[in-house]
């Protein structure tokens, strides 16, 4: 047998066995090792800098969950995971080096902003790839791709984009409100008074916690999860994938109008605290029945015919 023949057959099976979990587990605690920065403490940092804002920042407090529901999409892959022949693992080694090459430039000042946590993805591709064998990709690439969710936005773009999302969900509440007998809204950016029978009744603004961004990045996340879970047309996907914006668009607009509604009409109360969170979870119900609303729409948009029995008569 030649070296190529040889370098080609594949050498085992993806296994998770007790020796594989252990395995596993002295390569995520060597990753978090080398990725553990939080005393080099930066906005966009690695491993430990992500932790930090899972945990003091409400916008990215999903975070956690992330890495479990791509966990869970491996499960929902994991025989035809199993059937992967592990081959081409060098190519992993490249990846590996290429992650921990960019790492170390941007330790020493050379790249910033998101360059660590892109170093860590590409590096943990690089240990997929070296551990399973590149084919394995053709069904791990998604939940690779997922824990980009929880990985924050610079702040920089993080704000570029907040801006406009609170002026489109002010602009929303506004038209809705306005449509209201007695009620006249005036807006001046994300600021609006609110005049009941010619008398002002409250003044309301849309702040960076009801801006969209959190709701945008969590409701995108679950769109994706939606549109891959289970097995669909690659174009069912494309629409589902497609609807994520304008739904979680459409959800933030419905949230600030809801908010502003009770502020008004029932007590402000009711738009703080507690009752606004309760509120979050209730967008995210009518975010997760849209979604499922647009697949099952999708998936009978085409109904096939039942095919004519053998020997009936036709015409």
């Amino acid at each position: 047998m030649s070296l190529a023949a040889a370098m080609e057959q594949p050498a085992w099976q993806i296994r998770f066995d007790r020796a594989a979990q252990i395995k596993v587990g002295i390569v995520a605690a060597a990753l978090v090792a080398v990725f553990w920065d939080l005393l080099d403490f930066v906005p966009t940092g690695g491993l430990g800098a992500i932790v930090h804002r899972w945990v003091h920042e409400a916008d990215w407090s999903h975070g956690p969950i992330i890495p479990l529901f791509s966990a869970y999409l491996v499960y929902l892959r994991w025989d035809a995971i199993r059937q992967c022949p592990v081959r081409h693992t060098w190519v992993g080694l490249l990846v590996m080096l290429a992650g921990l090459g960019l790492y170390q430039y941007s330790l020493w000042g050379l790249l910033i902003g998101y360059a660590r946590p892109l170093a860590m993805m590409i590096t943990l591709l690089g240990v997929i790839i070296f551990l399973c064998g590149l084919p394995v990709m053709r069904y791990a690439w998604l939940p690779w791709l997922y824990l980009f969710f929880a990985i924050p936005v610079p702040r920089r773009y993080y704000f570029l984009l907040t801006d406009p999302l609170q002026r489109l969900a002010a602009a929303a509440a506004c038209a809705v409100l306005e449509v209201l007998p007695g009620l006249d809204v005036e807006r001046t950016g994300i600021i609006m008074h609110a005049s009941l029978r010619g008398q002002e009744v409250a003044t309301l603004s849309v702040t960076d916690a009801c801006s969209g961004m959190r709701s945008t990045m969590v409701l995108c996340a679950l769109g994706v999860a939606v549109a891959f879970m289970t097995a669909r047309p690659w174009w069912h996907r494309a629409v589902l994938l497609a609807s994520c914006i304008p739904i979680a668009t459409l959800c933030n607009a419905v949230r600030v109008t809801i908010t502003s509604l009770l502020h008004i009409y029932v007590d402000p109360k009711y738009a703080t605290g507690t009752y606004h969170t309760a509120l979050g979870l209730l967008v995210i119900l009518l975010a997760t029945a849209l979604f499922l609303g647009i697949g099952w729409v999708l998936g009978h948009l085409f109904v096939e015919e039942p095919e004519l029995r053998t020997g009936a008569s036709r015409a």
